[in-house]
C-alpha cells in the first residue's frame, strides 16, 4: 500500500491548491469585469462630478459594476445620477466617465 501512495499528493495539500487557484481566478474574474478607474480619474470625477462626494462615487462605481450591458450603465447615470449633481460646463469629465464605462464593456 505505502508503494501505491508513494507519489500521490494528500487530501490537504491538494485542497489547498485548488485553493488558491480558485482565488486567483476570482480575483483576475473580478478585475476584468469591474470598472478600471485610475488615480487621477478619481480625483477629478469626485472633485467635479460628485462635488467633493467620495462615497457618494464610490457608491456609483459600484452598482456600476453590477450592470450587464454598457446601455444599462449609461442609463442608469443619465437618470439618476446626473439629476443629483450639476454637470453643466462638465462636458470634459462627463465625456471621460463614459468612456471609461465603455471600455468596461469592450
Amino acid at each position: 500500500l505505502e508503494d501505491e501512495l508513494a507519489g500521490t499528493i494528500s487530501v490537504d495539500v491538494m485542497a489547498d491548491l485548488f485553493e488558491k487557484a480558485d482565488s486567483k481566478k476570482s480575483l483576475n474574474d473580478h478585475l476584468q469585469n469591474a470598472i478600471q478607474i485610475d488615480l487621477n480619474d478619481r480625483i477629478v470625477f469626485v472633485k467635479h462630478l460628485f462635488d467633493g462626494d467620495q462615497n457618494d462615487f464610490n457608491r456609483v462605481v459600484s452598482q456600476l459594476n453590477t450592470f450587464k450591458t454598457e446601455k444599462e450603465a449609461k442609463k442608469f447615470i443619465n437618470s439618476m445620477v446626473k439629476p443629483d449633481y450639476d454637470w453643466s460646463d462638465k462636458e470634459v469629465y462627463e465625456t471621460r466617465l463614459f468612456e471609461i464605462i465603455e471600455r468596461r464593456f469592450t
